[in-house]
Parts: C-alpha cells; structure tokens; sequence
C-alpha cells in the first residue's frame, strides 16, 4: 500500500489539474462579466463617440439606432439578413455564457448538497430572455444588441432555431446515455415491491396531474394535449439524489433502499411509455382521429409497437451492430458511430408519431446488454459533460415569470399533488411488504422529478401541446421535490427498518459502528478504479444492480446481500454487512493489485522512449 499511495501522489501531480484554492473567484468573476455586459452598453450609449459610431452604423445598414434596433431584435436574429457571421457570433457568444452560467451554477448548488443539474437549469433562468437575457448586450457591427433577445409575442419561441436544436441534441444524447445506464436484466428481475411500488407511482401521478389540469385550464378535458403531458411530467421520478442521501446515511443496502432503486429503475422504463403513449394520442389527434376508447387503445397499441419494436431490434442485433462498430479502427469511432444509431433511432421514433428521445432511449436500452457499453458510457462522459448543460440551461430559459404570476395556485396544488402521489401511488403498495414508515420512506425516495421530467416539460412546450404558465409550474414542482425530498428521506430513516419481520438493521453490528473501506486517489482516475473494483467483485459472484456515475453510487448484490460503493472528490468508500466483509477485503486488494499494475505500465510508458521525457518533458523525480 505504501507503493500504491507513492504512485497515486506521483499520478495527483502529474495527472490532477488541481481545483482553484479560491472557489468564490469564478462566482465573483461571473458576476462581474454579467454586471458588464448589463452596464456598460448604456454608459458607453451616452458617449458621444459611440452614439456617433453606431448611428453611422446603422445608417450602413439601414437599420434603426442602437438603442431601437436592439428592441426590435428578435430570437432568431431576423435583422440580420443574409449576414451569416453576425447570426453564428451571436450564437457562439450565447453558447459561452451558457456553459459558464451552467457548470458555476452547478457547481454552487452541489456545495449546498442540491442536484447540480438543478444549478444548471437555475442559471439557464436567471440569463433567460425573460429575466436578463435582454438587459445583458454585446457590441455588434455598432449596435448594442441583446444577448437574449425576448419574443415579440407571447406565442413566440424565446430561444433561436440554432439553438434550441443544439439543445434538442443534448436531450437525445442524455436519454440514450440514460438507455445505457438502464440494467435490462434488473428490470426484468424487479417483479415484486419495487415494481408494484413503480406502477403505483406511475398511475397515482398521472391521474392526479391530469385531473388537476381539468380544474384549473378552462375547457381541458383528461384527454387533452395540455392534461395528458402534465400527467406524464408527473410520473417521471429521478433518484440519483435520493440514491446519494442513502448512501450518505449509509442506507443504501437496505430492504427500503434497494427497493426505492429497484423501482427506479422500472418507474424510468414506465415513465418513457407513458410519453410514447401520450404523444401517439396526440399526434392521432392532431392528423383527425376522433378520441374514443377503441381509438385510445389502437393509438396505444401502434405507440407501444414502436417503442418496443424499435428496443427488440437494436437488442437482437446488438452483437452484430457491437462488432461493427468495434471493427472500425479510427479515434472515437465507438462514441461517433454510436451516437449515430441514436440519432436514427430518434429519427426513427419521431418519423413515427413518437418524441426524439425516445428512439435515442430505446437505443441505448437496446445497446446495455453488450460488452462495449460500458466503454461507450466512459466516452460518452465528456460529451454529455459539453452539450447536456446547454439543454438544462435551455430549460430554464425558457421560463417566462409574466406567464407564470396567474397560476401561481395551480403551481402549488400541483407541487402538493406531486408529492401526494408519489408516496401514495408508491407507499400504499409497499405496505404488503413494509410498515407504514418503511413505506413512507420509499415513497420520499421516489419523489424527486429529475431530467426526465423536465425533457417531456420541454417537448411538450416545443410541439405546442402545453403553454408557458403549465411548462413554468412544471418547472417549480420540479424544483421543490428534489429539494424537499433528501430532508425527508434523512429524518425518517432515523428509527428502526420498516421491513416487516425485521427488528434491527441487516448486520451483526450496530450499522453506526461498522468501519467502511476507503481507498483514496486521484480524482481524475477514481472513476476508473470504481469500475475495476465492480468488475473485480463479479468475478466473485456479484452482479450490478445501481449505477449512476452522475452522483457517484453504484450497488452491487450476491443472493439477499448488498454491497454499496461511493466515489466522491477521489475517495472510494465500499460499505457491506459483516457476511461479506471478507469477500470485499478481497476484491479490494485484487482491484488494488490490478490497478498498480496499469499504474506502473503508464509510468513505464512514460519514462520509456516513447513516454513525454524521451522528449525532454519533466518527468517523476526518482
């Protein structure tokens, strides 16, 4: 071990790219650009100089002054023309300020233990259209133009063409990353608690956020665009959050715990055919077939052939489509071939009457079961590090507050409804199995609304079946459940199991004074030791039943036991209960083993001729 941590501390200053020492730098430094970009244009509007300039300007372009032509610039930077490189500058100067308000937004709601992805959407509203995207401007062939120029009507779309399909993309590229992190065979396996536990979570919601809709938007009926998709938006359930407060607890092998990640894993599968559902019936809808219940059913019926046929196709050939894309020797030609079959499969699926995510799901569903796909969802991390952002940015953008003031009510019934029907829909079925505080726990932990909700939320805004005032409460009711439910999940996991039969937690030990392993490292390769580490481990028997590298929780299980593992900051922390401390002990010093071997390669290959200090780089000091 000494060996092993004199490697690591060579590998943290070679490898790492240490974080600042000062955090509040970015946020400051942010702030400051956002402050200039909202102030200087108009202190540099009242220098004659400048006014001068851009009056002459606009002159030249036949435009009106700066300050009348930058209100009447609209998202899709019509005033423009024919000029292309004014339209892509704008775009680029977007794109960078998205990426920046994101990942800072991100990375402060993280230190305050909330989702990033929800800092994410946060900054997206906070720069929007609606709020400051059309105070903060740039200087653009003697014009101060927004950044985010606001539609000129209400029914107009806020963000431009370029980029709203940049952020279509994301969405794809998110749900067949989704697809591949979807365990088929623990789908099939969950058919007792948690899969009643998932179809109760998924029908609850869906009834209730479709009825509530009748109530509250004059002429809706349950079978309207604008009720169907709230119901939709309802169901979805995200429980990386949930799944990291557990592990945190260091209750995430328990009976509730496996169980709340059991359903997850079918409340997704669920949750993406309740979309295709709703959007064959619309679409039906909308080319003129008339909604009656044998329609409903043939709707339902040609939705679901789709969805499956389109999954059952990519799993029968997987092991053809596996060795043609392995065969391909070029760089990134797994990621580049892959995402290919998932932009076809998305094509395929909206061809079909479907949603693009859908078909991107259905094939990275589809691709799970290969032996690339663990490679592919290595690759794919940097991809999904770049472009999804900009989509949860996008999201908020399209917040608009002045559509949302007249259903702040509804807003709230619907947040209430939402965690009602989740620990309803989920904790009354769990009673055959758990008293009333294990099933109240598993209905908390289902409770979070995540990505999922929000990218049905965005295309049912973008296909006009919903208005700004149900997208904006779709967005709230997002927002309060992920933030509520880890308050939850911590007080009512105090006591005892809620598994009926149980008297004590599944260890010979009080679970507060077992002692986790940790192997710290650096934080660029912890990620890759955790997933020898699990390699090591099925070797011996154990089988993956969670993953979600997004938050750093993997779960691994043999028989009726549950070993969890945790990577956070480069410190891998693996907890079991005392029957399988020995067998884990093991798998560690194997993993370890292995992974000091590769270590030692690369440090070989670097000092070798071939390696950096062949060409005269500084190397490790010997």
């Amino acid at each position: 071990m000494c060996e092993v941590r004199s490697v690591n501390r060579w590998l943290q200053s070679i490898l790492v790219r240490r974080q600042s020492r000062y955090p509040w730098v970015w946020m400051a430094a942010l702030a400051i650009l956002l402050v200039a970009l909202g102030v200087v244009p108009n202190l540099m509007a009242q220098h004659p100089a400048v006014e001068s300039h851009a009056g002459n300007a606009a002159v030249t372009h036949g435009a009106a002054p700066a300050a009348d032509n930058a209100a009447r610039l609209t998202p899709n930077f019509a005033e423009f023309g024919e000029e292309r490189t004014e339209k892509i500058l704008m775009i680029v100067l977007q794109l960078a300020l998205i990426l920046a308000i994101a990942k800072v937004g991100g990375w402060i709601f993280e230190m305050l233990k909330i989702p990033g992805v929800l800092g994410e959407l946060a900054g997206g509203i906070l720069i929007g259209p609606y709020l400051l995207g059309s105070v903060l401007q740039v200087y653009l062939a003697g014009h101060w133009y927004p950044l985010f120029p606001p539609p000129v009507g209400l029914t107009d779309w806020p963000l431009s063409d370029v980029l709203w399909t940049i952020a279509v993309l994301a969405s794809i590229v998110l749900l067949f990353v989704t697809g591949l992190h979807t365990d088929l065979k623990q789908f099939m396996a969950n058919l007792g608690p948690a899969s009643v536990c998932a179809v109760g979570g998924v029908v609850v919601p869906y009834i209730l956020g479709a009825w509530t809709v009748t109530k509250f938007v004059e002429g809706a009926t349950f079978w309207s665009p604008s009720a169907m998709f709230m119901g939709a938006i309802m169901v979805a359930t995200s429980v990386g959050i949930t799944a990291r407060v557990l592990s945190d607890i260091r209750r995430l092998d328990t009976p509730e715990g496996v169980t709340i990640l059991g359903a997850a894993v079918v409340d997704d599968v669920l949750g993406i055919l309740v979309l295709a559902i709703v959007m064959g019936i619309v679409k039906a809808e909308r080319a003129g077939t008339s909604i009656d219940t044998a329609s409903i059913l043939l709707t339902t019926g040609k939705a679901l052939g789709v969805w499956i046929g389109i999954t059952a196709i990519v799993l029968v050939f997987a092991p053809v489509l596996e060795r043609l894309i392995e065969g391909v020797k070029y760089a990134g030609a797994r990621v580049g071939l892959a995402l290919a079959l998932a932009f076809l499969g998305a094509g395929i699926a909206e061809m079909f009457g479907l949603a693009f995510i859908i078909g991107a799901y259905s094939v990275g569903l589809g691709l799970s079961r290969t032996k690339m796909a663990h490679k592919l969802r290595e690759d794919l991390v940097g991809v999904n590090d770049f472009i999804v952002p900009v989509f949860f940015a996008a999201m908020g953008m399209l917040v608009n507050f002045g559509a949302m003031k007249q259903a702040l009510m509804f807003g709230a019934v619907i947040t209430l409804l939402a965690c009602l029907s989740k620990v309803i829909g989920c904790g009354l079925p769990a009673l055959g199995w758990f008293n009333f505080r294990g099933a109240a726990r598993i209905g908390v932990g289902m409770l979070p609304r995540g990505e999922v909700a929000l990218i049905i939320a965005g295309v049912g805004l973008s296909s006009r079946l919903i208005e700004q005032d149900i997208f904006g409460v779709s967005i709230m009711m997002t927002l309060v459940t992920t933030v509520i439910a880890p308050i939850g999940l911590v007080s009512l996991f105090k006591g005892r199991p809620g598994r009926r039969g149980m008297t004590a937690w599944p260890s010979e030990q009080p679970l507060e004074t077992e002692r986790p392993i940790v192997v710290e490292m650096p934080i660029t390769i912890a990620r890759q030791f955790v997933q020898m580490l699990m390699a090591t481990m099925e070797e011996q028997g154990f089988a993956p039943s969670y993953s979600d590298p997004e938050v750093g929780v993997y779960q691994m299980i043999r028989g009726n036991a549950v070993a969890s593992l945790k990577e956070l900051g480069g410190r891998v922390i693996l907890e079991a209960p005392s029957a399988l401390q020995d067998e884990v002990r093991q798998a560690v010093k194997v993993a370890e083993d292995r992974f000091l071997i590769a270590v030692k390669q690369i440090h070989e290959v670097m000092n070798s001729g071939n390696g950096p200090n062949a060409q005269g780089t500084t190397g490790p000091k010997r």
